[in-house]
């Protein structure tokens, strides 16, 4: 089950043209690694989080350095369930927070359709009345520099 709610997460993220929404009061640095290392180069990525919030700051900035992610993290208290919103077109809800998935217990990740807009539209007020902890909006040239600097060497 672990790894099933594992490959669906990535396969979702991978999906995702241009914003994946990440709504969980307990994001962490465990979800960084375990996930936005699947989403394409140059997707917008915004995390709403809860609890620590600062707990992602180091991983997400050295995310957004190496990958060009363009990160947003904010924090809010208004919220309790889980959800990952792709391109403002789908909405999917965990039943366990992101970070330890099927880990401590089954879960599941379902697909909200028939509700999605009035989901979209209560999350998308919580994102703007939270409270923004860090946006990380890396150079669009930091990975051809990178790219540069490896070849010269």
């Amino acid at each position: 089950m672990v790894f099933d709610y594992f490959d669906e997460i990535r396969k979702t993220i991978e999906a995702a043209g241009r914003d994946t929404f990440f709504v969980d009061p307990y994001l962490d640095a465990d979800f960084v690694s375990r996930y936005l290392v699947h989403a394409k180069p140059g997707l917008t990525i915004r995390l709403l989080a809860r609890e620590k919030p600062a707990t992602l700051l180091a991983a997400v900035e050295a995310f957004a350095l190496q990958s060009g992610a363009n990160i947003t993290i904010r924090s809010s208290p208004g919220f309790h369930d889980r959800y990952v919103f792709v391109d403002s077109a789908a909405c999917y809800q965990s039943g366990a927070s992101f970070k330890d998935g099927g880990r401590n217990a089954s879960t599941t990740l379902t697909q909200i359709t028939d509700a999605f807009p009035a989901m979209q539209q209560t999350h998308e007020g919580l994102w703007n009345k939270a409270t923004v902890i860090r946006l990380i909006d890396p150079p669009e040239n930091l990975l051809t520099q990178e790219k540069t600097a490896d070849l010269e060497q």
